[in-house]
C-alpha cells in the first residue's frame, strides 16, 4: 500500500473511531455536550497524525514548507472552530439541534456519522498533502504562496466573523440578519475557510 493510501485509510479509521466512541458515550448519557468538541478534536487528531505518519525518510515534516505551512494553517483554523463551538455550546447551555434526536438511536448515530463524513471530507486536502511521498524540497511556487496567503486570510476572516456574530447574538439579534462588520458583505463570511 502506498504512503498516501495508508495515511488516508488510517485517517478514516481514526475518524470512525472517534465518532463511534463519541456516539456511544453520548447516547448512553443522552447528551450532545461534547459533539462539537469531538468534531474539533477529530480535525486536530487526523491533521497531526497525517503530519507525523506522512513524513518520509529523506525529508522531515518541517523541512517541507508545503506540508508545514498548510498543516499549521489548517490546525489554527480547526482549533479556532473547536474553541468557538465549545464556547457557543456552553453559552447556549447545550445545542437545541439535538433536543429530539439524542433519544433516538438511529437519528443520533446518523448525526455523529454525518459529522465524521464532514470532518473527513474537510480534512482531505491536509491528509493528501501530508500523506504525499512525492516531496520536492525546492521551496514554494508563486501559486503556493498565493494559496497560503489566501488560506491565512480566510482563517482570519472566519475568526473575525465568528466574533462579530457572537457579539450580535449577545446584543439581542437586532434586525433580521447580522449586518455588522464582514457580515454586511456576505451572509456566510465565517464559512470562507
Amino acid at each position: 500500500m502506498s504512503q498516501e493510501l495508508q495515511v488516508l485509510a488510517i485517517s478514516a479509521i481514526i475518524t470512525a473511531g472517534i465518532q463511534l466512541c463519541g456516539f456511544a458515550v453520548a447516547f448512553a448519557l443522552k447528551t450532545e455536550t461534547f459533539y462539537d468538541i469531538l468534531g474539533g478534536i477529530n480535525f486536530l487528531t487526523i491533521a497531526i497524525y497525517s503530519a507525523i505518519d506522512g513524513q518520509n525518510d529523506d525529508i522531515s515534516f518541517f523541512d517541507s514548507p508545503r506540508k508545514a505551512s498548510f498543516t499549521i494553517l489548517f490546525l489554527i483554523s480547526r482549533f479556532w472552530l473547536l474553541l468557538f463551538l465549545a464556547w457557543r455550546a456552553h453559552e447556549r447551555k447545550g445545542d437545541s439541534r439535538f433536543d429530539e434526536i439524542k433519544y433516538n438511536f438511529a437519528s443520533f448515530l446518523i448525526a455523529w456519522m454525518f459529522q465524521g463524513v464532514w470532518v473527513f471530507t474537510i480534512s482531505l486536502p491536509v491528509i493528501f498533502v501530508n500523506g504525499s511521498d512525492n516531496i520536492q524540497n525546492d521551496g514554494l511556487t508563486v501559486l503556493e504562496y498565493v494559496t497560503i496567503v489566501g488560506f491565512g486570510l480566510g482563517v482570519f476572516i472566519e475568526i473575525i466573523a465568528d466574533i462579530q456574530k457572537a457579539a450580535w447574538v449577545k446584543n439581542g439579534r437586532v434586525g433580521t440578519f447580522c449586518t455588522a462588520g464582514v457580515w454586511k458583505y456576505s451572509r456566510h463570511p465565517s464559512h470562507i475557510c
